[in-house]
């Protein structure tokens, strides 16, 4: 009775958050249809079916076990999209099943909900981004390369690396912003990222729930049609659930971003970041962002290196480092590659009550698709990790085989 009774806090917990972002999509969905005289809906739905296999799971040190696991993954998804003259709202639920068939520590239904809303004003552009996610602690702890993510900021970074509990994370992020231009070369601008994490009551003292709430504020000015000069603060707070470590932090950073070619572009920041700690010193880090990124008819490339401050469930902030990469070419009409790379050093910031876990990450990632027809591919997906643990002191890597059978009808597109 007991087990049954926290089961279903949890999905009452789960569906809260889940109402909440949904409350926030129609109320901005309600706004977009009252300012906007010509528009038009787009509903994508997508089916998708897996193979999948993996050596090693849960990353486990442990090599007289066997821990191979193979099954299937069945997910679904509905993008909806609506589109004016300035406004532009999207929102795709997905719903993902995992099922294996010798482990069941590995079966999982997982939730996820993103949105995204923009509309501007002759002086002033606003864009609100959401995400919510409920799935296991074995895919959500664990950086994943991702091909479909285009712009370097979209790339999380709040993963702690312990992949081997048993359990769920929940995670809503929410992001709002807002720009105004001073003159035809000038600009100030807003956002706030939002992230709020919580675990299952069976992490206490492994994995911690926690808010992170980061302020940044940033003037912008063009020098030419191609070159624009960043200046930037930074204000965060970030709080753990039992309130053991509460950190405060303000940044500077300066940077530039230069458009190469209509199809190649260059970002750079750096600067300082500050954070304050309850009991200790403060500690001064320096933090980076450099990106490349080039869109051609058939080629997408992404390159970034990141150091920065981050958060993630260890209990305490994190100095990482990161190196991102994305290529995906077109070979014809019905075929597609793409190659990738994550590649991250994490170590405390300042050593707490917590004991941080530094560690050093690696993940390799091939990808093959095949265009069967219009509506329905096939993709096959390598993935080679490695997760070095200083404070286990020993390696360890697997190797993930996915091969996913995709249906994606065509959209139904309405017009007012």
């Amino acid at each position: 009775m007991y087990k049954r009774t926290l089961v279903c806090t949890a999905v009452l917990s789960g569906l809260s958050r889940f109402t909440h972002l949904s409350v926030i999509a129609v109320v901005i969905a309600v706004s977009a249809l009252s300012i906007a005289e010509g528009a038009e809906w787009r509903l994508d739905p997508v089916l998708r079916v897996a193979a999948d296999f993996d050596d090693n799971p849960f990353l486990s040190i442990r090599t007289d076990a066997d821990e191979n696991a193979s099954g299937y993954i069945v997910e679904g998804a509905a993008k909806v999209t609506y589109s004016a003259d300035r406004t532009n709202f999207t929102i795709t639920p997905r719903l993902r099943s995992r099922q294996y068939d010798e482990n069941l520590d590995l079966d999982s239904d997982d939730q996820f909900l993103t949105m995204n809303f923009a509309t501007q004003t002759l002086a002033t552009d606003f864009r609100m981004r959401g995400n919510y996610s409920r799935e296991s602690t074995r895919t959500a702890e664990r950086a994943d390369t991702n091909f479909d993510i285009e712009d370097p900021e979209e790339i999380p970074e709040d993963d702690s690396g312990r992949v081997g509990i048993r359990d769920r994370r929940e995670r809503l992020v929410l992001s709002p912003s807002v720009l105004y231009r001073l003159s035809n070369v000038s600009a100030i601008s807003a956002r706030i990222d939002y992230q709020n994490v919580d675990y299952d009551e069976a992490f206490v003292g492994i994995l911690t729930d926690y808010v992170d709430t980061r302020l940044n504020l940033t003037y912008s000015r063009a020098f030419s049609s191609r070159n624009t000069g960043i200046v930037g603060a930074t204000y965060r707070t970030y709080d753990t659930d039992d309130n053991v470590s509460s950190v405060d932090g303000v940044g500077f950073n300066i940077g530039f971003d230069r458009r190469i070619s209509q199809t190649t572009r260059l970002r750079a920041r750096a600067g300082l970041e500050d954070t304050e700690f309850v009991n200790a010193d403060n500690e001064l880090a320096w933090i980076a962002d450099i990106s490349l990124s080039r869109q051609l008819e058939t080629i997408n490339l992404l390159a970034q290196y990141r150091r920065s401050v981050s958060a993630s469930g260890s209990g305490q902030l994190g100095a990482r480092d990161s190196i991102n990469l994305n290529f995906t070419r077109d070979l014809n009409d019905r075929f597609s590659a793409g190659l990738g790379a994550r590649i991250y050093s994490t170590s405390a910031v300042n050593r707490t009550v917590f004991e941080f876990d530094d560690r050093d990450y690696v993940q390799l990632r091939s990808q093959f698709v095949w265009r069967v027809t219009e509506v329905f591919s096939i993709e096959a997906n390598y993935r080679y990790t490695v997760l070095d643990r200083q404070s286990l002191g020993e390696s360890s890597n697997s190797n993930e085989v996915t091969i996913w059978f995709t249906y994606q009808p065509r959209p139904v597109i309405r017009s007012r």
